[in-house]
């Protein structure tokens, strides 16, 4: 039977003495993790970032995993109040998944169950070219998107769109997708060019402009093409400030960037995301697909961002889609051609060429 017992030390802390205790080392938490998209994960780099020293970890490739220690020293005072544990799970290739985990106030049977992990796998670039198919010659202007798969195993019940320009922000699940018809205003001009990343726009003039005034940046092949808004002006004469920042760079010499004020008007049915969207996106998975010019994401609410669907050709022909992840297969079409191309996304590839003929 144990004792305990008070002891002074010389600097007049307390310390609590006990004799003949036992304490037990074993798992605390205990959790799993799956692929988002393939359910099985298999991952040889699977780790946990865990800032707790009192704490250890240990995983498996397959994805199961357990935090350790001893309960009686990493809870103390659990008779009388509950802890929590955070910790992020990483892979290569996969997003960073942070966690907590709630240990209640009594709890005596270890480990306490982690809630399931879908692990993210990182977005890659989808990029190719268009050629004829009678002359082998590339082909300007030409419109590729992302169509249904014509003959689907079962109903569909998601669809997926293909961004010119990722998401600047988060969306939730859920959140609403409309066709914006876009109407330009005054034209502007540049009088510096402008990198990807950036927040600024400098411009010859900037008189007439608002907070949240809707600009529209587009390179004259509008292979480039993305919408931004006004959060500010100055302090410098013509200076832009943004709201989020540009996810492409723009010249600044006469004639490389058409600048316009715009106005989005919603129109159409509305589609709602069957998942939530990370900034950086490139993608849409809705329960609907709109196959329109210009969508609007989260309409209504101070998160809403406006894109074109779809990727233009340049003069040599290429195109290039940022940011595709989110689903296992595409179905993609170049013009409209028929029957469209199926493509399984390679995710250990940072870059997925598909060509296409037409």
């Amino acid at each position: 039977m144990s004792t305990s017992w008070t002891i002074s030390g010389t600097d007049g802390t307390l310390y609590t003495v006990v004799t003949d205790t036992t304490t037990m080392y074993q798992a605390v938490i205990q959790g799993a993790v799956t692929d988002e998209i393939f359910g099985a994960f298999n991952s040889a780099g699977f780790t946990i970032d865990l800032a707790r020293t009192d704490l250890q970890t240990k995983t498996t490739i397959e994805g199961l995993y357990s935090i350790n220690g001893y309960p009686l020293l990493s809870f103390p005072k659990l008779s009388s109040m509950g802890y929590s544990v955070s910790y992020t799970l990483e892979a290569p290739g996969y997003r960073n998944y942070p966690l907590t985990v709630p240990v209640p106030q009594s709890t005596t049977v270890f480990p306490v169950p982690a809630p399931n992990a879908a692990m993210r796998r990182l977005p890659v670039r989808l990029q190719g070219r268009v050629v004829s198919d009678s002359k082998g010659l590339p082909v300007a202007q030409a419109l590729v998107v992302a169509v249904d798969n014509p003959t689907p195993p079962s109903p569909l019940t998601q669809h997926t769109m293909l961004l010119r320009t990722p998401l600047y922000q988060v969306h939730a699940n859920n959140a609403p997708v409309r066709q914006a018809a876009i109407t330009a205003g005054a034209s502007l001009t540049l009088s510096q060019p402008v990198t990807g990343g950036a927040t600024t726009l400098m411009m010859s003039n900037a008189s007439g402009l608002t907070t949240g005034t809707l600009l529209r940046l587009e390179t004259p092949s509008l292979t480039l093409l993305e919408y931004v808004q006004v959060q500010s002006l100055g302090p410098a004469a013509g200076q832009v400030n943004l709201t989020s920042p540009l996810n492409r760079s723009y010249g600044a010499s006469p004639g490389a960037t058409n600048v316009n004020v715009v106005t989005a008007a919603l129109t159409g049915s509305v589609a709602h995301l069957v998942t939530d969207a990370n900034a950086g996106d490139g993608i849409l998975v809705a329960d609907t697909l709109l196959q329109v010019t210009t969508l609007a994401i989260d309409a209504g609410s101070g998160a809403v961002e406006y894109h074109e669907v779809g990727a233009i050709t340049d003069g040599n022909g290429y195109y290039g889609f940022d940011g595709v992840g989110r689903v296992q297969e595409l179905f993609l079409e170049a013009n409209g051609t028929a029957p469209p191309t199926p493509w399984m996304i390679e995710f250990d590839q940072a870059t997925n060429i598909v060509d296409f003929r037409i």
